[in-house]
């Protein structure tokens, strides 16, 4: 039996160990903090009012979530949103606009003027880009859709995924669809009518136009709970692991290994050893004096990237892993707040509101969470909205006093939402290192975490900062590693 170790009880560490264990490996998942879930994490007041610590939904990109769902019974407690919250808005001009929800209603939306307008008709005829460099997501926009789709749309939309700026981000990296819709089809427009990007046989992929989003009935904690909860005894909290030593298996003597010696010899056709022949071994240390050491076949780093920093790795290892650390991570706060739903004026009837930079509010958007999803508010008479602050866009604000920072999320819901009372519920959580942003030059990053991989076999590394960062790119890209273990270490 392969025995595999991962470091993390994210969701990504935890959908691993859950899928790796009913494919017959022995597992355990050592995460430094006293709860499941990484990010993943809601509280709820006795006096009912619920918040999140991050993320508020999860998008069913693929079926593959669906079958995480199943697997763990949870179909029952699966939550979709309200009809009533299928309303985008953006703030122009210091008012929300509804986005457009059909290509047609861009010709009368009062989000964009005549010109942009044009500009976006224009679209289907201009050229591809025959330039190979890694282009920003502001200049892809600007080149294809105009400045001002750039300035209103998109920067908003940006702000409210990675709380990032347009003008560092990769287009091929952090939003790698709109890239592959002009490779394939040579416009975003004409992509779109002839359905999107193509997926190779065989995917379960849904398209994102057509995926659904959801929560559960307690928040989202409940799905990250529950697989801990199935895995009982394999995930060890408070168990911050300190060392990793690279060891030679036949000897069971702990001494260190050059990893290049020992991949000398016979190969599979990829180039990997067998497992069979692999002589190396994991040892891991966590920071307990009283715990003796352990040796695993497999270890897999499912922590954040600057995470990576904590952990003394053996000296072949450290210097690919150590530039990865420098992936930036903006800070981002948090504030749910609880009102009376007399004292908002606006009807609340959507997901949310997105706001650009240019608009030059203190906040990147709020979500009308209680118009998402049930259990959110007290009662019908109150209601509760999430809104972001930060990001690459403001990051200094996030280091301000949190009085003064509510003090800025509630003039803003005063202006947008047209808000006249106080809040009745408030929870506040800072990030201080919140989305990895995968901005222009990250493919040194992955070409690092691949050699990293390659170089040290049973070796591997998992988390939002190399597959996606949303929920469902996460789950998504643990399936893919879990079969890739299973085949590679069986």
């Amino acid at each position: 039996m392969t025995r595999t170790a991962i470091i993390g009880g994210g969701i990504s560490g935890l959908t691993l160990a859950l899928l790796l264990r009913d494919k017959g490996h022995s597992v355990r998942v050592f995460e430094a903090s006293d709860q499941p879930g990484g990010a993943i994490r809601t509280t709820r007041s006795t006096d009912g009012w619920m918040a999140e610590w991050g993320p508020n939904t999860i998008i069913e990109s693929s079926g593959r979530i669906k079958r995480l769902v199943s697997m763990l019974d949870l179909e029952e407690r699966r939550r979709y949103p309200d009809p009533t919250a299928k309303k985008r808005y953006i703030v122009r001009d210091g008012k929300m606009v509804a986005v457009p929800g059909s290509a047609g209603g861009l010709l009368s939306t009062p989000l964009l003027s005549t010109s942009a307008k044009l500009s976006i008709l224009r679209e289907p005829f201009r050229r591809r880009s025959r330039n190979d460099h890694d282009e920003t997501l502001a200049d892809f926009v600007r080149r294809r859709l105009g400045d001002e789709f750039l300035k209103w749309p998109i920067d908003a939309l940006v702000g409210g995924i990675y709380a990032g700026d347009p003008e560092r981000l990769s287009v091929r990296h952090a939003f790698p669809r709109l890239a592959l819709l002009e490779e394939q089809h040579g416009s975003l427009i004409l992509g779109q009518i002839k359905g999107g990007v193509r997926r190779p046989p065989g995917s379960d992929e849904i398209p994102r136009n057509k995926a659904e989003i959801f929560s559960f009935d307690d928040g989202l904690q409940v799905l990250p709970d529950t697989i801990s909860n199935r895995l009982g005894d394999a995930v060890s909290f408070l168990t911050p692991v300190k060392k990793i030593t690279f060891i030679n298996g036949n000897t069971g003597t702990g001494e260190s290994a050059d990893v290049h010696e020992q991949r000398t010899g016979d190969t599979s056709p990829t180039g990997a050893i067998p497992p069979a022949d692999r002589p190396q071994r994991w040892r891991v240390q966590v920071d307990d004096p009283l715990e003796p050491p352990q040796d695993f076949d497999v270890l897999i780093y499912a922590g954040t990237s600057y995470g990576l920093s904590d952990i003394d790795f053996p000296e072949t290892l450290a210097p690919l892993l150590d530039p990865v650390t420098e992936i930036p991570h903006p800070p981002v706060v948090s504030f749910t707040m609880g009102f009376r739903r007399s004292d908002i004026a606006h009807p609340l009837d959507g997901f949310g509101m997105l706001i650009p930079g240019i608009e030059g509010f203190p906040i990147l958007g709020t979500l009308f969470t209680s118009t998402l999803f049930p259990n959110r508010a007290p009662d019908d008479g109150h209601v509760t909205l999430t809104t972001y602050m930060g990001g690459s866009r403001q990051p200094d604000i996030a280091g301000t006093d949190e009085e003064e920072q509510a003090g800025m999320v509630v003039s803003s819901l005063r202006k947008l939402l047209e808000l006249s009372g106080e809040p009745r519920f408030r929870h506040r959580i800072l990030w201080s290192r919140a989305i990895p942003q995968y901005e222009t030059g990250f493919a040194r990053f992955l070409t690092l975490m691949d050699r990293a991989e390659q170089e040290h076999p049973g070796f591997y590394l998992a988390g939002n900062y190399r597959t996606g960062i949303s929920v469902g790119d996460t789950i998504n890209a643990a399936f893919d590693l879990a079969e890739r273990i299973h085949q590679e270490e069986s």
